[in-house]
């Protein structure tokens, strides 16, 4: 059946004579024409005169069409008696110059044998409501909610709620009126279109390519306070830069980016899990995390999802296991590489210093500290063939909770096994900062070699001279070429503080990293192109090249696991001189030679 409405509000349809009345059934198909003053221009049957006449909702549908500037809309309206109409509406500019929309209704089955329930959900969905809203649209449940989503993409064949929504706005299957109005599938030609009169602009059509757009969305579970609070605003910071540039510069295709933020205990499992649960259900369209107590949750959660998974968690057991289930967990990937080329690499250092008569040890014993955390592996087997090969007996000591150490009891150990080297293997500077302070004040004739927890700021700002001489390690750290002092001087305008040596620029490089993937597919939603993408591309970011393109989607290090800088991450080992962070190694990489610490000089 056919209409066609000159442009103008809504007339009631009338006609002189009906060839039929309510209880009527009315064909699959007519053709009318009838203008907004209320002329019909009989094609087919009076039928049709009746049947639209009787229905002054597609009067408005079409003066609405055609005050939105669009050409074209399709959609399902549902009669009283539970009768599925397909519906078009097409714009005509006609030879007098005289704007009309033309209407094309036919009688169908239910699509895909939906509900109309289902019709609704889908309509939402195509909307870019989340499951919270939609619940709240229906006044239902979010499980009924989740419940009628995974029936839909059943019925419709797809794998995620992006699939479902192209196809039924492809389709048509799109229900009006709008649940809950015609705002809820704003900016699609059909939201407007059920929009009522006092709600259209009345200004100047604005192009369909100007209505804002859903911007692209970077989920974040982080933990704001207590343990890893400081590293968690590293990562926070330079995530906002990055966003902050991007969106500067236009966004990804004229979409904004913007980070969702999830502040979580990341020590107790089931908070962090709820974070995560709580990020897809509103749809994010990637999801970045540092370290948590349930990473092996959280990547099954993100596996489900399809959604990026960019983290930092510094672990081969996470990378064992991309590489033992890589199809499953195609969109999970490591961007530093593993903790377990941190043991010899330690090993190998002392060698160089001693080699190049930089340093002579005391003793060739060497005492690694290292907390209760079964996942964490700094490569310990390693280390003991590296310290074997150059005549060093190690000692460890690895009975040490996450957090509260006893470092004085700590401290009574260290002088009771003399050793020439400490490698303290824990990452949090909180612990970091209390293990220094106890260690001098009462030290031991040996070099303190740790992890990470240097890198942030709160750790030289609190220890002030006192950090000096300290030697720390990072598999993924802010190189000192202009790129890196470029984004610090950024950084600092932006926080009005400088970032620290590591996650700062590792979580300003994933955004990027990100944003590159999203531009050249140009559809944040369709995972499966933009997992291909991460994986194809070698990105050159402040801190170093990442190359995620092997069984494990981890980040190289440089030279750990390759000779090329190009395609890696240089595994930097910093010395803290004259308060200043100083990069010792590796070349190129290094700018100074090491220095002794004070308490070494001491007789």
């Amino acid at each position: 059946m056919n209409i066609a409405v000159r442009e103008g509000e809504p007339t009631a349809v009338t006609a002189k004579t009906r060839a039929s009345g309510p209880g009527t059934k009315v064909p699959a198909s007519h053709r009318i024409a009838i203008a907004a003053d209320g002329q019909v221009e009989q094609i087919e049957s009076r039928e049709a005169v009746w049947f639209f006449g009787a229905r002054p909702e597609f009067s408005a549908f079409a003066s609405a069409l055609l005050a939105s500037g669009r050409a074209l809309v399709r959609f399902v309206w549902i009669d009283p008696d539970r009768t599925w109409y397909s519906v078009r509406m097409d714009a005509d500019l006609r030879p007098d110059d005289q704007a009309w929309a033309v209407i094309t209704a036919t009688a169908v089955e239910p699509p895909f044998a939906l509900t109309l329930r289902e019709l609704d959900v889908l309509t939402l969905i195509s909307g870019g409501l989340g499951n919270h809203d939609i619940a709240a649209c229906l006044e239902t449940s979010l499980r009924t909610i989740t419940t009628h989503i995974e029936r839909i993409l059943a019925k419709l064949g797809q794998m995620s709620r992006t699939g479902a929504a192209t196809l039924a706005t492809d389709l048509g299957l799109l229900r009006l009126p709008t649940p809950g109005g015609g705002r809820n599938l704003l900016p699609l030609t059909a939201g407007l279109v059920d929009l009522k009169p006092e709600q259209r602009h009345t200004g100047p059509r604005i192009p369909s390519a100007l209505l804002p757009r859903r911007p692209i969305l970077i989920g974040a579970p982080l933990s704001l306070s207590g343990l890893a609070a400081a590293d968690a605003t590293e990562m926070l910071n330079g995530s906002r830069l990055a966003v902050d540039e991007i969106n500067r510069r236009g966004g990804i295709s004229g979409r904004r980016l913007e980070l969702r933020v999830v502040d979580c205990d990341i020590g107790n499992p089931e908070a962090v899990t709820k974070a995560v649960r709580s990020l897809i259900e509103s749809e994010v369209d990637a999801i970045t995390s540092g370290y948590t107590s349930s990473e092996e949750q959280v990547q099954d959660l993100v596996a489900d999802y399809g959604a990026p998974y960019l983290h930092c968690a510094t672990m081969e057991a996470m990378v064992d296991r991309v590489r033992e289930d890589r199809w499953r967990l195609r969109n999970v990937f490591q961007l530093c590489p593993s903790d377990i080329h941190y043991g010899p690499r330690f090993i190998r250092f002392l060698s160089e210093l001693e080699r190049t008569r930089q340093w002579t040890p005391s003793t060739r014993r060497v005492l690694v500290i290292q907390p209760r955390w079964s996942r964490m592996d700094i490569g310990f087997r390693s280390l003991e063939r590296y310290a074997a090969r150059g005549g060093w007996k190690i000692d460890l000591l690895d009975d040490l909770p996450l957090r509260d150490i006893d470092w004085a009891k700590v401290m009574q150990q260290v002088h009771a096994q003399s050793p020439a080297a400490i490698f303290l293997a824990y990452y949090f500077p909180e612990e970091n900062i209390a293990f220094l302070r106890e260690f001098l004040s009462n030290p031991a004739r040996a070099l303190v070699y740790t992890l990470y927890g240097p890198s942030i700021p709160a750790y030289r700002e609190q220890l002030g001279q006192e950090a000096n001489g300290v030697i720390w390690a990072t598999t993924t750290g802010l190189y000192q070429d202009h790129i890196a002092r470029g984004f610090a001087e950024r950084y600092e305008r932006m926080h009005g503080r400088k970032p620290g040596h590591s996650h700062a620029g590792l979580a300003y490089d994933r955004v990027n990293i990100l944003a590159s993937a999203w531009t050249r597919t140009d559809n944040p939603r369709a995972f499966d192109k933009v997992v291909p993408e991460i994986r194809a591309v070698i990105h050159r970011g402040v801190n170093g090249a990442y190359s995620l393109d092997n069984p494990g989607q981890v980040a190289e290090a440089y030279p750990d696991t390759s000779q090329d800088p190009s395609i890696a991450q240089a595994h930097l080992i910093f010395q803290i001189q004259n308060g200043q962070q100083r990069i010792l190694s590796p070349s190129p990489y290094g700018e100074c030679a090491f220095q002794m610490p004070s308490w070494l000089k001491r007789p």
